[in-house]
């Protein structure tokens, strides 16, 4: 690929009688080189290839007129995912006189071509036109933190767009902490582990349990003989919920496990399987009744048998005399 266009690209073009800024006037403050300031340059580096069509060509390439041009867009997205680096032609029908896509070296502050066949982006980018020549957009697969950055995708020297890429990845919850959790024999548990951010997920992660004997940490299977159809991760619709469900539990299964995201951090647990008392019965519990309702009816028993009991009571002091001549009785 032929570029016009790499000496100097770091400085100011003249164009007719205004001075416009490079491509390279949205990267970080400048540098010095041999003595005088420069903005960051553009090199044939390890991420130099052909994405596919970078050269235009006929009267149409010269039409094209970028949508939102010189302007910066910010973009999120997230690990193990795509996105899509807009850049368009005001009209989709016109072909650029050339397109390259950059991306800003943290380290060198230089600006380097994307590659889809060496480096960082192999098999992982690609031109997304589909049937409209003035669709320059870029397509990144299988994000990784590292892709996250400054991208420019450029096809003349006023017309470019920056886009500033933030690829979020996995940082666990409880990180380089241990948990404390037990668990009864013949039961289930729950060894929980998670991303900050459910939605994002660590490029490589694994359950491992340390082996005492054997003084390493040995990965879990539910292939495994001790395992065996009792292990599986539990994370529904969230990619970044790792937990990991154990059932039907055993003695056996005790001892430290580790959730093991690699650069990402791990979280370790030490699990206590308790067994249960042989003839122990679980307590049964009475039924619930409240206790007003308790007090109202001892009160109403207590009322009844005293009105019950002075009723049928005769006074001591009441005397009955009874007269045989007048036939008659008196008090």
């Amino acid at each position: 690929m032929e570029d016009e266009d790499d000496d100097g690209a770091g400085y100011e073009r003249q164009q007719g009688k205004e001075r416009v800024p490079s491509s390279a006037a949205w990267a970080p403050p400048p540098i010095t080189q041999r003595g005088r300031s420069t903005t960051p340059h553009v090199r044939p580096g390890w991420l130099s290839c052909k994405l596919g069509r970078w050269q235009g060509g006929g009267a149409a390439s010269s039409r094209c007129t970028l949508k939102e041009s010189r302007h910066t867009k910010e973009i999120t997205a997230y690990t193990r995912e795509s996105v899509l680096l807009p850049c368009y032609c005001t009209d989709l029908q016109t072909t650029p006189e050339r397109l390259i896509w950059k991306k800003l070296n943290p380290n060198s502050h230089e600006w380097e071509e994307i590659s889809s066949e060496s480096g960082q982006y192999r098999n992982r980018v690609q031109l997304f036109n589909g049937h409209s020549p003035g669709n320059l957009s870029l397509l990144i697969s299988n994000l990784t933190e590292e892709d996250g950055g400054d991208y420019t995708c450029d096809v003349k020297q006023s017309e470019y767009i920056l886009i500033r890429l933030t690829v979020k990845g996995c940082t666990l919850v409880n990180s380089d902490k241990t948990l404390l959790i037990t668990a009864d024999t013949g039961g289930s548990v729950l060894l929980p582990c998670s991303c900050t951010d459910l939605y994002t997920t660590p490029k490589i992660s694994t359950w491992n349990k340390y082996n005492i004997n054997g003084k390493a940490w040995e990965v879990i299977s539910s292939e495994s003989d001790q395992y065996r159809d009792r292990v599986q991760l539990v994370n529904g619709h969230s990619p970044g919920n790792l937990s990991l469900l154990i059932s039907h539990l055993t003695k056996e299964d005790g001892g430290s496990y580790r959730c093991d995201a690699k650069k990402n951090g791990f979280t370790d647990i030490r699990l206590t399987v308790e067994g249960k008392a042989l003839g122990a019965e679980p307590a049964q519990s009475l039924p619930f009744v409240p206790f007003a309702l308790v007090t109202v009816i001892i009160l109403h028993i207590i009322v009844a048998v005293v009105y019950h009991t002075k009723r049928n009571t005769v006074p001591d002091a009441a005397m009955i005399y009874y007269n045989s001549a007048d036939e008659a009785v008196s008090l």
